[in-house]
């Protein structure tokens, strides 16, 4: 039974083409106008009308939707230790950090304004990533509850009712990381806080809830791939979503900085075009090129069979750890991702799982 894991792991080897790369970067980089969105409800616009008073966040005004996960950030880094005086270690950072990818590379159909489109694939999806974690947050009173209305627009749900009517396993998820969240300090009781407790504590929970709102907004969204502008960029899109799996099963940090660094690494800065095919014909950086490639020749047909044998890779610490490295390198040396590959499938079976499953 090893021997035939261990043959599945070489067959997902090579599906994948892997290569590799390192980086070290520790700078703080903010997602685009983090200075001026809302850091609270009190600095959303007052409305009001005959009957009521409160505030109204529109989710597609850029600086609104970013203001959410300001918030986000704000409510969240007490209940986090290892955080910096900065925020930057709060592990919520991955979801503004993309955000603020998308609208730099015009994702959001943002076209040099401040207004993001409903016609977005991407900031469709995005939509379930920041508006279901903030009324949950103001649900279980993480946020003060201060009277606000969040513009509605088409079929996206705009309350807590709404939400839990449309994506209701993605609010349990939700409503889940920040019950273990609250509740942390009994995750640690009186051990060190190492990299180890913080992924037992904190990440394994946030990737439970991220992974949620993407692959239940998928078929919500799934309209607005119409209006991407290549094939190139929709397979990009749909192949970055559903290898998201591999990577939470690996438990890996989501802090601005390891989300910044990556960022650099392995995406594109711009939308894809057709002519993005042939790597050797475009703009994008090398690494940037080489992480397409793998992307877009992976075997998705064969993603259920990795999925299995992945979670077994990454059923304990010391494996997640060498997992983690493994999809880090991908993208530059065969040879020293193998490497991390084969002391992951090592780790796997030298220590005892602390889980059965990822799946």
């Amino acid at each position: 039974m090893r021997m035939l894991i261990f043959l599945s792991i070489i067959i997902l080897f090579f599906i994948i083409h892997i290569n590799a790369n390192t980086f070290n970067d520790t700078e703080i980089t903010y997602p685009p106008y983090w200075h001026i969105a809302p850091s609270s409800l009190s600095e959303f616009p007052l409305i009001n009308d005959s009957f009521s008073q409160y505030r109204l966040i529109d989710p597609w005004f850029y600086p609104h939707r970013l203001g959410l996960y300001k918030i986000l950030i704000n409510v969240t880094t007490p209940f986090m230790p290892f955080c910096s005086s900065s925020n930057a270690s709060n592990i919520l950072f991955a979801l503004p950090s993309q955000f603020g990818w998308q609208f730099s590379s015009n994702r959001l159909f943002t076209n040099g304004t401040m207004n993001i489109s409903t016609n977005s694939w991407w900031a469709s999806a995005n939509y379930y990533l920041s508006v279901i974690p903030f009324l949950v947050a103001v649900d279980i009173g993480l946020i003060h509850k201060e009277p606000f209305r969040i513009l509605r627009q088409n079929n996206f749900c705009s309350s807590s009712t709404e939400c839990f009517r449309q994506i209701p396993h993605a609010m349990e998820q939700w409503y889940l990381f920040f019950l273990h969240l609250t509740q942390s300090a009994s995750c640690i009781s009186n051990k060190k806080l190492t990299q180890r407790i913080i992924e037992k504590c904190y990440l394994q929970h946030i990737w439970t809830a991220y992974k949620s709102s993407i692959y239940n907004a998928l078929p919500l969204v799934e309209s607005k791939l119409d209006y991407l502008p290549s094939e190139v960029e929709k397979l990009f899109g749909l192949g970055w979503a559903r290898f998201i799996n591999l990577i939470s099963m690996t438990r890996k940090n989501t802090d601005l900085y390891e989300t910044i660094r990556n960022q650099r690494k392995f995406l594109p800065f711009r939308m894809l075009k057709e002519s993005d095919r042939k790597p050797e014909s475009n703009d994008l950086p090398d690494l940037v090129n080489r992480s397409l490639k793998n992307l877009l020749s992976f075997r998705f047909d064969w993603l259920l069979f990795i999925e299995k044998i992945w979670s077994r890779i990454t059923c304990n610490y010391e494996g997640r750890i060498y997992a983690q490295y493994t999809l880090e390198t991908m993208a530059l040396s065969k040879l020293l991702a193998s490497t991390y590959l084969a002391k992951a499938i090592m780790n796997a079976f030298l220590y005892k799982c602390d889980r059965l499953s990822n799946l």
